[in-house]
């Protein structure tokens, strides 16, 4: 009942042309943005498939599907974890962000001396200027909240966390990423202070598992034998302290599962599962099955009932409290929560004993890191006003909607003005339409992917009931390069979810039109594509002896070009680009874990190519690209696996002149010049009187004098630090450029 009053009230709103909160407060915003949970490990998606009870018991999220609504074709935009949080905070695609995979930040090199593809560059971290469901939350007066998993923020332990891309509170992985409210988290309460609650890695897997009752144990029991998990203990907490403020509020809440390590610590659920699945309760930490698919590992069924346990602890504290914004009223009254994942379920997970079946996606083909439906299609479950008890929606919709969305839930009309490409699909959430309407109000009927990573290598055009899969790398992943399907038929009814039947050669007019489409979407965006390797010893492939070898590296200035062979019996150059680090050498990091390296534009020339080099480069190398797809650098690099070397090695100790310092140094110059006379300006016009320029003034005089002089790479660095710290102290646009805050942590700062 209480359900259809929330229901009734926001339809007589709508019908009278009055907003949509105009009978109650901005409503709340909770999504559970779970870690590889599987389009079918939900029980409501399993039954409404295969037609029978899944193994895994999931009441909580059954529970949301029947007083809400239940997506049947929800995508990720990436079939990995850290593309698919990216694009889902920023709302936009992977091309836009330039996160693809996992292990971004790195420069370019093969994987081993014989792979035939290399990894394009990508960046590591969502761009600092890029929009984000935080800061658009709080331009509409929202008090925001990220815990657990944020897996956008570069590989240097701590910058940029969740506050720095908006975020009020924020309690995740990393250094320095977590914020420490002493009345919600403190670091000595051994109880609360784990940041991955019960997830938190199990190596090996339990034997030993929690016993205790006594509260202060780090994973007592409750009265049904749950281990105490922090992570949802401290999202209610944070609901519960904030709901008083007299704003609306929006949790970010990720937790780690189901990801790998397959494991659990809730012995009474293992129990259950092992009996469920007739198998013996486990002695040692070895594995229990060899079975390859199916619902058939008790591990992971019993991380299912922990992740739906979680959700419905999330829940039973907003339908037990009052809200003071909207009295008479509980918060779940006036709150949107929905469930999803960052990608398709993973067939297979790594434990103790290695790789084990988990996720069964069928009939969807294959899973994470996958282009297939397994990969991308995820479980979408939302309830909250207006939604419609019990629906079952097959409009197409994808996590990269939920910024715009998010925006109209706030109340506001403005997210066409924001740079994203997602859409507002509130309207189909509460029953108005059923299709998605893009912000030049043209339906939406196309999604765009590209996945340039490992021997997957390949991109996907989705548009209406088709999907075309075009792969860059099949001589690796031993894939045709094109492969056509009929998702759906023009009646919506399901054609080929199972991707079982490549049409390719019997549509080549529907696979030509998909493709040039789907091509020209990656030229508009310049994406990366896998390079050929060029150094195989062995098996070299066709082509390799057309690669023009490079022939000189200059720098003019802040500029650096390579030049390369040219000739008849030599490939051109077709595409180049510039991989670069501000973060070079042992005297600007502790480890070598800190460095990161960014993707920059580069220009093709007749002979080579040519850099505008960012402010404050300590190194950076030239990636170009030949007519054949081959790899040509300004820097050769060994492999990431060579034996005996370290696969963490980031690259400046591979490398002999990398374009080192001098251009970066005289390009932070020019930038600080121009905040210098900006600042003054300013000062002329009293516009920013406080802006105190002396330090900046001292910091560019001694770099000038630093920059005529030989590289010594201690003096060079310690002048790029010094005057990239005083121009970001003033409130200038170059203070705010995206390369000067790359490495905006305090380890970072002048000494």
């Amino acid at each position: 009942m209480k359900n259809k009053i929330r229901i009734a009230t926001t339809a007589l709103a709508l019908c009278s042309g009055a907003s949509l909160f105009a009978s109650a407060p901005q409503p709340n915003i909770v999504h559970i943005l779970t870690d590889d949970l599987g389009w079918q490990d939900v029980a409501c998606y399993y039954r409404a498939e295969q037609g029978k009870e899944s193994i895994y018991e999931t009441p909580n999220m059954d529970r949301m599907a029947k007083d809400g609504m239940r997506f049947m074709q929800a995508y990720s935009p990436a079939p990995t974890c850290a593309p698919s949080r990216a694009a889902y905070l920023s709302g936009r695609t992977t091309l836009r962000t330039g996160v693809y995979h996992v292990l971004g930040g790195w420069p370019v090199r093969a994987r081993t001396a014989n792979h035939k593809y290399i990894d394009p560059a990508y960046s590591g971290r969502l761009p600092m200027d890029a929009p984000t469901i935080a800061n658009s939350l709080k331009d509409s007066g929202y008090v925001t909240a990220h815990i657990q998993k944020m897996h956008v923020g570069g590989i240097h332990h701590g910058f940029p966390g969740p506050l720095d891309y908006g975020f009020d509170f924020s309690w995740t992985t990393g250094a320095r990423m977590r914020y420490n409210d002493a009345e919600l988290w403190d670091p000595s309460d051994k109880k609360r202070a784990d940041y991955q609650g019960i997830w938190a890695p199990l190596k090996p897997r339990h034997t030993d598992f929690p016993s205790s009752r006594d509260p202060n144990a780090p994973y007592a029991l409750d009265e049904d034998d749950r281990p105490f998990d922090s992570v949802v203990d401290l999202a209610v907490r944070w609901m519960d302290k904030v709901r008083d403020d007299g704003k609306p509020f929006f949790v970010n809440f990720c937790p780690s599962f189901v990801h790998g390590p397959i494991a659990t610590r809730d012995r009474k659920r293992l129990e259950h599962y092992c009996k469920k699945m007739g198998y013996e309760f486990p002695t040692d930490a070895g594995r229990l099955t060899d079975k390859t698919k199916g619902q058939v590992n008790p591990y992971y069924a019993a991380m299912i009932d922990s992740l739906d346990w979680q959700i419905g602890k999330l829940i039973a504290f907003l339908e037990a409290t009052d809200d003071p914004r909207n009295p008479g009223h509980k918060l779940i009254d006036n709150t949107y929560i929905m469930v999803s994942s960052d990608n398709g379920g993973s067939v297979h997970a790594g434990t103790i004993t290695g790789m084990e079946a988990c996720a069964d996606n069928s009939p969807l083909r294959d899973g994470k890191k996958s282009m297939f439906e397994g990969g991308l299609r995820i479980p979408f479950i939302i309830q909250g006003p207006g939604i419609e008890a019990g629906s079952v929606n097959q409009t197409p919709i994808n996590l990269i909607d939920m910024l715009p969305t998010y925006v109209a839930m706030a109340g506001q009309n403005d997210w066409k003005e924001i740079d994203v490409d997602g859409c507002n699909v509130l309207p189909v959430m509460l029953g108005q339409q059923k299709e998605v309407f893009q912000a030049d109000g043209r339906v939406r009927d196309t999604m765009l992917y590209s996945f340039p990573i490992e021997h997957v290598g390949s991109s996907v055009i989705r548009k209406g009931d088709w999907k075309l899969i075009l792969n860059h790398v099949e001589e690796m992943n031993g894939l045709p390069q094109v492969q056509l399907y009929r998702i759906n038929n023009a009646d919506g009814s399901v054609s080929d979810i199972g991707e079982k039947n490549n049409l390719a050669e019997s549509h080549p007019e529907k696979a030509k039109a998909l493709r040039e489409e789907l091509e020209a979407w990656l030229k508009k965006y310049q994406s990366p594509l896998p390079y050929k390797n060029a150094q195989l010893a062995k098996n070299p492939l066709a082509g390799t002896e057309q690669v023009p070898a490079m022939v000189e590296k200059t720098t003019d200035g802040s500029t650096i070009r390579m030049r390369v062979e040219t000739g008849a019996n030599k490939a051109r150059i077709v595409e180049a680009r510039l991989i670069y680090t501000t973060n070079g050498t042992d005297e600007l990091r502790t480890n070598k874990h800190y460095e990161e390296w960014f993707p920059a534009p580069a220009t093709v020339l007749v002979d080579g190519a040519e850099a505008v080099v960012p402010p404050g480069m300590t190194h950076g190398i030239l990636y170009l690209r030949d007519e054949n797809g081959f790899m040509v650098a300004s820097e050769a690099m060994e492999p990431r696996m060579t034996p005996g070397s370290d696969i963490w090695a980031k690259g400046t100790e591979f490398i002999q002149d990398g374009y080192a310092y001098r251009p970066g140094l005289i390009a932070l110059i020019e930038t600080g010049r121009a905040a210098q006379k900006k600042a003054n300006n300013w000062r002329k016009r009293l516009l920013r009187s406080d802006q105190d320029v002396s330090d900046l003034a001292l910091a560019l005089a001694a770099a000038e004098e630093v920059s005529t002089q030989p590289v010594e790479e201690k003096t060079y660095a310690q002048a790029i630090r010094d005057l990239r710290n005083a121009i970001r102290a003033l409130d200038v646009p170059e203070a705010r450029l995206d390369v000067l805050n790359q490495f905006k942590a305090p380890k970072w700062a002048a000494q």
